[in-house]
């Protein structure tokens, strides 16, 4: 490794460490902070931030959902991080592109159309004469992000002098993850790959996605797709901004409920309106993967926090793997129960995605809890997307619109049968346990297998009768069950 670059990295952090450090300290010891004081170190991190270049703006982007890590404050001030810088001279790109794509590229335009850390776009025209959009990774940038990943790596196991150990086991994983993923964003063959899984999610929705025309590791070829930016005032005059704010945020939230891919990076330079009132997506490198599980356990943790149910928040944040294995669940629900009173009983479909995620942070940070990497990319996105969508529409509130999308699809029966499931999977295994602690031989048959049926039978009852009467079935069969010999 470089020992300049060393020296302009360990010089850079080391001040913005020894702050935070303090102000961990004095949160977790019940401190009162003040605002200001937070955000003025917040705004110099960031700062250092885009100072040390890709590498470091591509990790404060992973950081600003990490409310297991950071303060409300530094993840909001991580939120203006626009990844943009100036563009690399032509002549350093020109021969990548036409090397691994020179047969179907005919011209190239020297100027770029944008330029981000990890690579710039160029307008070209192809060889069948249709106009291209050419994205190109910058030159220099995987050697570099090489040698910063490895100053980290090998410096990072030192924060311990300054840093608790719980905090710098959290920090090691988030690098682990971001440094095996931050090379798939340089991988345009994947990005392709992404494109095309998420347009399958999008069939029948007014959206376009640019074609592929030739994907390789270094060069990506796309159709030119003429279109309006979604946050400037020709768009903004031109259509409705409540429908136009509703249709931008159905379609990225559309694929976290329904399908396994979503688009992760929904910033207004990514999304444009063509002339015809078409949502058209950019840029798919930074993408999701959600599971069917996963998916059905966010659903109830929305569901939980509505009806005030600090128990069963619990239960769901530990099947999603957020709960430290050390935790003790009773007294992290009872930090819950005080949480959510503070709320002061406006239910979350009133709230403001910012409230949330203000009481969300605070539980991160002060709870031993942890944010998997599986959700920890949708929380950013939901955060990003929100932001985008009040561009649009000043008055938009992103729960009460998920809630809408959640009951138009159909969605909320899949949380309560889950949540049912729970309860059954919950009588069941007592029952097994209770079967073999206590001998069988010469006793009667116990009776507490009657309420076994009747927690089946709410998941028929939720189909014909609704969720109200499903519930109260299966907590008749729980209290059957428990009350029986």
């Amino acid at each position: 490794m470089a020992i300049s670059r060393t020296l302009t990295i360990i010089k850079k952090l080391t001040p913005r460490l020894l702050k935070y450090r303090n102000f961990r300290r004095r949160i977790l010891r019940g401190e009162t902070i003040p605002k200001e004081e937070l955000e003025e170190e917040a705004k110099k991190f960031v700062d250092t931030m885009i100072e040390l270049g890709p590498t470091f703006i591509k990790l404060g982007q992973v950081l600003s959902v990490r409310a297991d890590v950071l303060p409300q404050e530094y993840m909001k001030e991580l939120q203006r991080l626009q990844d943009e810088v100036p563009p690399a001279p032509f002549e350093q790109v020109k021969d990548v592109i036409l090397k691994e794509a020179g047969d179907v590229i005919d011209y190239v335009d020297p100027e770029p159309l944008a330029a981000a850390s990890l690579g710039q776009v160029h307008k070209g025209i192809g060889k069948d004469g249709r106009k291209l959009a050419i994205k190109v990774n910058r030159p220099g940038v995987e050697d570099l992000l090489k040698e910063d990943i490895s100053v980290i790596k090998t410096f990072l196991p030192l924060t311990r002098l300054i840093l608790d150990s719980s905090l710098v086991e959290t920090l090691k994983l988030i690098f682990r993850q971001f440094s095996s993923r931050i090379f798939d964003e340089l991988n345009y063959e994947k990005e392709a790959f992404y494109t095309s899984k998420i347009r399958n999610e999008l069939e029948g929705f007014r959206v376009r996605i640019p074609e592929t025309v030739k994907a390789t590791r270094h060069v990506l070829v796309m159709e030119y797709v003429d279109a309006m930016k979604i946050t400037s005032q020709e768009v903004l005059n031109k259509f409705d901004r409540k429908a136009l704010a509703w249709r931008v945020f159905k379609v990225f939230i559309y694929p976290v409920l329904t399908g396994e891919y979503f688009h992760a990076d929904p910033h207004p330079g990514n999304i444009a309106v063509d002339e015809k009132g078409n949502i058209v997506l950019y840029d798919f490198g930074m993408a999701g993967y959600i599971d069917r599980e996963t998916r059905i356990k966010l659903l109830r943790m929305y569901v939980t926090i509505s009806r005030g149910d600090p128990v069963m928040l619990v239960n769901v944040l530990d099947q999603l793997g957020a709960v430290q294995p050390y935790a003790d669940r009773k007294v992290l629900a009872k930090g819950f129960e005080l949480m959510i009173k503070g709320i002061k009983g406006i239910p979350v479909d009133q709230l403001e995605l910012e409230d949330f995620n203000r009481l969300a942070s605070e539980a991160f940070f002060k709870f031993p809890l942890r944010l998997p990497e599986k959700i920890a990319l949708y929380f950013r996105m939901s955060s990003v997307l929100e932001g985008t969508c009040r561009m649009i529409d000043p008055d938009f509130d992103f729960l009460p619109n998920l809630v809408r999308l959640v009951e138009e699809e159909g969605l909320m029966r899949l949380a309560l049968v889950d949540e049912i499931m729970d309860y059954v999977n919950y009588v069941s295994t007592e029952m097994k346990e209770r079967l073999l602690k206590q001998p069988t031989l010469e006793r009667r048959r116990g009776k507490k297998w009657i309420g076994i049926p009747i927690v089946a039978a709410s998941i028929p009852v939720y189909f014909l009768l609704g969720d109200v009467i499903s519930l109260l079935v299966a907590f008749l069969g729980i209290a059957v069950t428990l009350s029986l010999p």
